[in-house]
This record gives C-alpha cells, structure tokens and sequence, in this order.
C-alpha cells in the first residue's frame, strides 16, 4: 500500500515538472520598443507573454504615428517584426505676438530651436530661444518698448513732463534759466539703445567780459591856418600883393576844444578837429590822467608858438618891404574899388 502511495506522488512531481517546463518553452521575452516606438503603459504593466499574445506599441514623444500596424504578436519565443513607423511632430510657426520676429532657419520640427528677436526700439523679455517639444513651443518671451532715463538739466528746463520714462522715439527739448546759455542740441530723441541722440545738452552760465578802462583820445587831424591875407601897396597904380601863410598841422592832441584868437585882422586861422573816444567805461570816481593833460597842454603850447612865430615873421617882411619901397598915404585907399578889394 505504500508502495502505491510513493508512486502516485512521483508521477505527480514528473506531471507538475513537465507542465513547468511545456509553459516556460511557450513564453515570449518582455517586448521592447523599435525606432521610435515604446510599448503602450497597459502592455509594460503585464509581466508573462505567452505564445501568440499580442502587445500594443506606440510613437514615442515628439513623435507621430505615419504609418503601419502598433501591434506585435509572440510567436514560437519571438515578436513578429514592428511596423509601425513614426515620424517627427511639426510645431508649426511660433504663435505670433506684438513687435516679436523668429528665426526659424532650422526648421519647426520636434528638437528644432527658434530664435526670438524684436522689433527696432524694442527688447525682448524672457527666453530668447524657442524649442518644439512635444506639447508644443517651449520658452515664454515679450517685447517690451525700449526706454530712456527721465531727461534732466542743471539750470534748465525739459518738456518732458510726464511721470514715466521716455520711450522710444520720443522728443525732448530743453531751454535754458535766464542767465544760461545753451551748450548743444536743443532738441534729443530717445534711440533704440536706450540713449538720447545727441547726447542731451547742458547749460552754461553766461560769461560777461570785464569792464575795460579806456581813455579818452581827442586827436587834432588839422591844424591849419588859412588864407592869411596881407596886402602891401606902392602907389595908387600897383597891384596888391597878396601873401598866403603855410600850413602848420598837428596831430595826436587829445583833449584839445579850442585853438586861442593869435590875432585880429582879414587873416584867420582855422582847425579842423576830430575827435574820438573809444569807450568812457572805466572812467572811476572823476580821475584823471595827469599825463595826458600835460601832453594836451604842450600841444597847444607849441602850435600857438608856431602860428604866432609865422605871423610875426610876416609883419617884419611887412615892414620891411615898406621901408625898402616907401609908403605915403594918397588917401587913394579910400576909393570904393580899392575898399572893395580890401574887404575882399
């Protein structure tokens, strides 16, 4: 009886071991993904594959199915061949936004990287660089407006009155106090680097020139002594003689108004003056210059000297004359032609 009891459980252990063994022969591999694909989330969860089970494949991310079948089959210990083909999601054109431009010269495709630039007088905010993932365009970016520090001038004034910064392409002018002069542009613009173009200007206080002292010159241009007269007569026959002075001018007197009367008589003496003066500026608390009055007053020293030399050289020549021809009175002096001549 125990005998046949040992024999019932060896040729259940050889049942048990066969059936082992006939399952284990009978199992496929845990698939893998191909080119491109992965195994589906509900075929990576199963742990046996056994013959003829089928598992779902599918297009790994960034991908999209093309063509062929997701499905693999276990067949005497192998999966059938994959044909499932996938290809690259296209991310299309970056969604457009205000005063942004991309550079898409590596394509739109999955991995493909996009520049971002703005527009002039426009920064970008953020990434400047997109890339296509599988959900899309990655990377968050602006354009904002380019602005410029507020305007400000010492001594001076900007038409900018606003709270903000200025911004691009705006006009600042500026004006100086009184008493200031501007130095530059009156009129910038805000450029698209963020700087005034020209640089902004600046006043200048006004610099007046020191008062110069200058003194008074008064010049004599001529001094002349015209047409002096002196008549001498022999008898009541003889033609006047009639002498005439010399010319006697000066210059360089200042100061000179008057010439003094030499003598009376139908000789005159005359002067031209001019006088001029290039400022009375500087002229402080009624001074004067002590030399220059000494030169005035030699000048008109000498040329009175002068004249009254000439004329009384004339009257000795006078009287000379009449000693050397005689002289008597015929009263014929009194003639109306004569004293017409004489008061000629």
């Amino acid at each position: 009886m125990e005998t046949l009891l040992d024999t019932q459980r060896r040729l259940k252990s050889l049942l048990l071991m066969y059936l082992l063994v006939v399952n284990a022969a009978g199992d496929c591999p845990k698939p893998e993904g191909g080119n491109n694909t992965v195994l589906t989330n509900e075929s990576l969860l199963k742990n046996v594959f056994p013959e003829n089970i089928m598992v779902t494949l599918e297009c790994s991310s960034g991908y999209i199915k093309e063509s062929g079948s997701e499905f693999i089959t276990c067949i005497n210990d192998q999966w059938t061949e994959s044909e499932l083909i996938c290809k690259k999601k296209d991310c299309g054109q970056p969604p457009p936004k205000p005063h942004m431009k991309f550079d898409t010269s590596e394509g739109t495709l999955f991995g493909a990287l996009v520049k971002v630039t703005c527009e002039k007088g426009y920064q970008i905010s953020g990434s400047s660089y997109k890339e296509c993932y599988d959900q899309g365009w990655s990377g968050r970016a602006y354009c904002e407006i380019v602005t410029c520090d507020k305007p400000a001038i010492p001594n001076g004034n900007t038409s900018w009155d606003s709270g903000d910064d200025p911004e691009y392409s705006n006009t600042i002018r500026y004006t100086c106090h009184e008493g200031y002069t501007l130095i530059g542009s009156d009129t910038v613009v805000c450029d698209e680097t963020g700087e005034y173009s020209p640089d902004q200007p600046v006043c200048n206080e006004v610099t007046r020139a020191p008062a110069t002292t200058s003194r008074p010159q008064v010049a004599i241009t001529d001094l002349t002594t015209t047409d002096a007269k002196v008549s001498t007569f022999s008898d009541s026959s003889a033609a006047p003689t009639v002498h005439r002075t010399q010319t006697v001018t000066t210059s360089s007197i200042p100061n000179l108004s008057t010439l003094p009367k030499v003598f009376r008589g139908k000789a005159t003496s005359a002067g031209i003056l001019s006088t001029t003066s290039s400022s009375f500026q500087g002229m402080h608390d009624g001074n004067v210059n002590t030399a220059t009055d000494s030169g005035t007053v030699a000048a008109v020293v000498i040329g009175a000297v002068v004249l009254l030399g000439v004329i009384i050289g004339f009257f000795l020549l006078h009287k000379f004359n009449m000693r050397r021809k005689g002289s008597y009175d015929t009263r014929e002096d009194q003639k109306p032609g004569l004293l017409h001549f004489q008061n000629l």
